[in-house]
């Protein structure tokens, strides 16, 4: 949890003034924040005093945050205002505040990565942004703070971080201080990481859109590593808009590709596009809620012109198995120090670590091969397809604590296999995926609906998920988030 008691030390920050005709400026969402900064009616200072003031009321009840930089962000937002003033917009995101998981490197801070044995032996503060958070800041964006995230990034709860939609249970993982902060309006975007569905799984769980791109796309220089042939930067918002506009920025992209006036540039209807829908056999390893929230979105796709196709997920069997010897081999090949000087780790956390130094050279280059042929077999299922359709997470989110989840059949499921079973083959493959909220939250519970594309197709996958948005209501609002919940 952020460091509470600095922050109301400092006496900058000031309640923001909320007039009966003006959302207060922590629910904008980062296009609108953008487009208002860049006229000039609202200030980048006002902008972030207004969402630090509410981190101080709501953080306190989340534990999204490991550590805010009050006063550099003032300090940023300060400057932005000059310059914004006398240049007008460095870039697309200029003045607006991005939260960063504690798995990047930010200049003046230290990376703890989700690791308490890391926090006792290591203040070291980074001596150079990350590559992407230096990308961010080339934009224009404000550096709000470090967020929370499972240890090393090794699991799916994030522990001590509570879900803003339903506080008794788990806001997923690993990413899952990002989303949180994101859904209860801590800021309008976040940067995450997804290895095996860290940035999807967190944002379906908590009613936020969660982007993973293409395998490659964003660099990794300055990430602190789980698995290095998987691992990939991504975006968490809280609209499809700001997930665009976020991408478009990080990649240099014109953002007129992404963005036309506040919303992606989406077609009038799905007409001409088809989708493919894994057979139903799928859903029998759902949820039922999740299954027939999924079931009804893509009946609401086809009513707007898609073309539906029903499919077998090619190799499915081998995805998770693959993902996870892969994982195993390259984290505990990564952190093999911390395991040989004992450094005081969770018990999972170890117990993972350990396994994966017993994987036999032979698996895990087993499972490269895998990996390489999934590739081929997913590039000829995507012929004649714009893009997939299935959930993010088999499970609406979990209370803190659950693990086994009882199955209708009499058996038992898991919740780090139930929540990643869909996640992998997007991370196995490299392919970008999008995960939206699913329905509205009238509906119950989160539960994401996950679009699968093409390698570099992120353009398809932000169009099609802003136009399931709209068909919903979306986005989802910022979390209410009472005092002692």
């Amino acid at each position: 949890m952020a460091d509470m008691a600095e922050m109301a030390e400092n006496e900058t920050v000031t309640d923001p003034a909320v007039t009966e005709t003006a959302a207060p400026s922590h629910e904008l969402s980062a296009v609108e924040a953008a487009a208002r900064i860049a006229d000039g009616s609202l200030s980048p200072v006002d902008l972030a005093q207004q969402v630090l003031a509410r981190i101080r009321v709501a953080d306190p009840e989340v534990g999204a945050y490991t550590v805010v930089l009050e006063e550099s962000v003032l300090d940023e937002a300060e400057r932005a205002a000059k310059r914004i003033a006398q240049e007008g917009p460095r870039g697309p995101l200029d003045g607006v505040p991005v939260s960063v998981k504690d798995l990047y490197d930010v200049a003046g801070t230290p990376t703890w990565a989700g690791s308490s044995a890391l926090r006792r032996a290591c203040g070291t503060p980074a001596a150079a942004d990350a590559a992407v958070v230096a990308r961010l800041r080339a934009a224009g964006a404000l550096v709000l703070g470090k967020t929370q995230m499972d240890e090393f990034a090794f699991g799916t709860v994030t522990p001590g971080t509570r879900n803003p939609r339903c506080p008794e249970r788990s806001a997923g993982g690993s990413s899952g201080g990002a989303a949180a902060a994101v859904a209860a309006g801590m800021g309008p975007l976040a940067l995450g990481t997804d290895t095996g569905g860290s940035v999807r799984i967190p944002a379906a769980m908590c009613g936020v859109v969660g982007l993973k791109p293409t395998y490659g796309v964003l660099p990794g220089e300055g990430v602190a590593p789980l698995s290095w042939s998987l691992d990939t930067p991504g975006v968490l918002s809280r609209g499809v808009a700001d997930a665009a506009l976020a991408f478009a920025a990080l990649t240099g992209t014109d953002t007129d590709a992404f963005v036309e006036p506040g919303v992606v540039s989406e077609p009038a209807s799905a007409e001409g596009m088809t989708l493919a829908v894994p057979d139903d056999a799928l859903f029998t390893r759902c949820a039922p809620d999740v299954a027939e929230r999924v079931a009804a979105a893509v009946d609401l796709l086809a009513a707007q012109g898609a073309r539906i196709v029903r499919v077998s997920l090619p190799m499915a069997d081998l995805v998770s198995p693959a993902v996870a010897l892969i994982m195993a081999a390259e984290a505990s090949a990564h952190h093999r120090g911390a395991l040989r000087d004992g450094a005081e780790l969770h018990p999972t956390t170890r117990d993972r670590l350990e396994e994966g130094a017993l994987v036999p050279a032979r698996d895990y280059i087993d499972a490269l091969r895998t990996r390489q042929l999934l590739h081929a077999r997913w590039q000829e299922a995507f012929e004649g397809v714009d893009a997939f359709v299935l959930p993010t997470v088999a499970i609406t989110p979990v209370a803190h604590g659950e693990f086994f989840l009882p199955q209708p059949d009499g058996g038992m499921d898991v919740v780090p296999v139930a929540s990643t079973r869909f996640a992998h083959p997007a991370s196995l493959t490299g392919l970008p995926a999008l995960s939206v909220p699913c329905g509205s939250p009238e509906d119950g519970l989160p539960v994401g609906l996950q679009f699968m594309g093409r390698p570099h197709g992120e353009q398809t996958l932000l169009r099609l998920g802003r136009l399931y948005e709209s068909l919903t209501g979306g986005p989802w609002p910022v979390a209410e988030v009472p005092a002692g919940a």
